[in-house]
């Protein structure tokens, strides 16, 4: 049986949730999986998503026709998911009444373009990374849906709350990790690689910047470090830090590298002493509801993770893998930068790596079909 996953996404790109489209697609194929992936046509890198990602296998892709207006705001916004909307409705449509067999995966990259699912009749399986506020539009979407992929617990036992649904129609499953991709990497000849001081220390935050994630504190953090520890910036430039945090900064050592592409990420995160998790009581969906990639990236890397003591994180990890500092507080992060760069931390770091083997996106895709199939067969 076809399964078509609906993301609402420019793919490829260098964001996270396009980085686990692609990894989540390729893990499907590899477990076996039927499987095409549509988007929306947007501009986009001409690089297929196995050269961008460095994936085994090419992803059978839809670029569907849509109005490429997604980055001019709230309207420009709507008005290209609308016309996508449109687009994969009529395609799967046509697939139907041509008597094609079908299954439909979606993402909630928005909150509507999943409306026209339900009408398509066909059964329907949808991913969800936050817990969802009960309405008319999503009650009308779990009415029919066969079963749903959430990130943690907490979004879990609250869409049941919200919706009344099933408890076997739901699978909790965090985002995964790829471990292949992280390994073999050794420091001192990442920091060679990529021109990075021998000498210092290097204290790293890996990912876009957004104001959810609460990356003022790391501005704090950063006036409290001693000379000879540099904190890097991996996703952004510095123009985009001052802009998101609100705050204009001259520190020597906060160093912005920007966008990388993302088959160098291995080696920035093999490069550093210490790994940064971030986590604000100020933003419900940082706070409750995220599972950031980085952090299965991190264990990956065999480095060790200082990351946000926030119940999200912590249905993840614990003390005996990172450790952890107390949301929004730049003093308790200070001391836990500190903590970690002197104290022996081997065991935290194997423990981490044993962990995350239990999160590969090959398991969550195989756990996927499992659920597809328990809840159509």
């Amino acid at each position: 049986m076809k399964i078509y996953y609906i993301a609402n996404a420019r793919i490829p790109s260098e964001k996270a949730h396009a980085i686990q489209i692609a990894k989540m697609s390729e893990a499907f194929l590899r477990a076996g999986a039927d499987l095409k992936l549509l988007v929306p046509w947007r501009k986009t890198s001409e690089k297929t998503s196995r050269e961008f990602y460095g994936l085994k296998l090419d992803i059978p892709l839809k670029r569907l026709p849509a109005i490429d207006l997604f980055n001019f705001g709230w309207l420009g916004f709507f008005i290209g998911s609308l016309s996508f909307m449109v687009s994969y409705f009529g395609y799967l449509f046509w697939k139907k009444i041509s008597g094609e067999e079908m299954v439909i995966y979606t993402i909630d990259m928005d909150n509507f373009s999943f409306l026209a699912v339900p009408f398509l009749k066909r059964p329907y399986f949808a991913e969800l990374h936050d817990a969802k506020k009960k309405n008319i539009f999503w009650n009308f979407f779990f009415k029919r849906i066969k079963g749903l992929i959430v990130i943690n617990q907490l979004i879990k036992e609250e869409i049941k709350k919200n919706f009344s649904l099933a408890d076997e129609k739901i699978l909790v499953f965090p985002n995964g990790i790829d471990l292949e991709f992280f390994e073999g990497f050794e420091r001192l000849a990442a920091r060679n690689r990529l021109n990075l001081p021998i000498n210092k220390k290097i204290v790293l935050y890996l990912g876009k910047f957004y104001q959810w994630k609460g990356l003022e504190i790391l501005i704090e953090l950063a006036s409290r470090l001693d000379e000879n520890t540099l904190l890097y910036f991996v996703g952004g430039d510095k123009k985009e830090l001052e802009r998101i945090t609100n705050q204009s900064f001259s520190r020597n050592n906060i160093i912005c590298v920007g966008q990388r592409d993302y088959k160098e990420i291995p080696e920035w995160l093999a490069a550093a002493d210490i790994l940064l998790v971030l986590g604000t009581k100020k933003n419900e969906y940082s706070y409750l509801h995220t599972s950031p990639m980085k952090l299965f990236e991190y264990l990956a890397s065999r480095r060790p993770v200082v990351a946000s003591a926030t119940p999200a994180i912590k249905q993840i990890v614990s003390e005996k893998e990172v450790w952890f500092y107390e949301p929004d507080n730049a003093e308790s992060l200070f001391r836990a930068v500190g903590e970690a760069l002197i104290k022996e931390t081997s065991e935290k770091i194997e423990n981490g790596f044993e962990k995350v083997k239990n999160f590969s996106w090959q398991k969550r895709a195989e756990d996927v079909l499992n659920l597809i199939r328990s809840q159509i067969l």
